[in-house]
């Protein structure tokens, strides 16, 4: 029997608010989510409170290296977006 693969998100702002509810739901539905935001804190809590596959990935989205290296890192972790 072969196992599928989860899909695979990345949510931005997943630390709080909207982003948060979004990473809630998409874990939820199975999918593993990449959790980016400021605040690592915030973002484990995120992770913490839900159901799923998850990586903590502290950058600030204005700044594009940080966010290649959290792609680098999403790609570490599943091989895929």
């Amino acid at each position: 029997m072969t196992q599928s693969r989860p899909r695979v998100a990345v949510v931005t702002g997943a630390g709080s608010g909207i982003g948060r509810a979004v990473a809630h739901a998409l874990m939820s539905r199975g999918y593993a989510v990449a959790l980016l935001g400021r605040t690592a804190a915030s973002l484990e809590a995120t992770g913490s409170g839900a159901r799923g596959s998850s990586l903590v990935v502290p950058a600030d989205v204005s700044d594009e290296t940080q966010v290649a290296s959290a792609f680098d890192a999403v790609l570490a972790r599943w091989g895929r977006v």
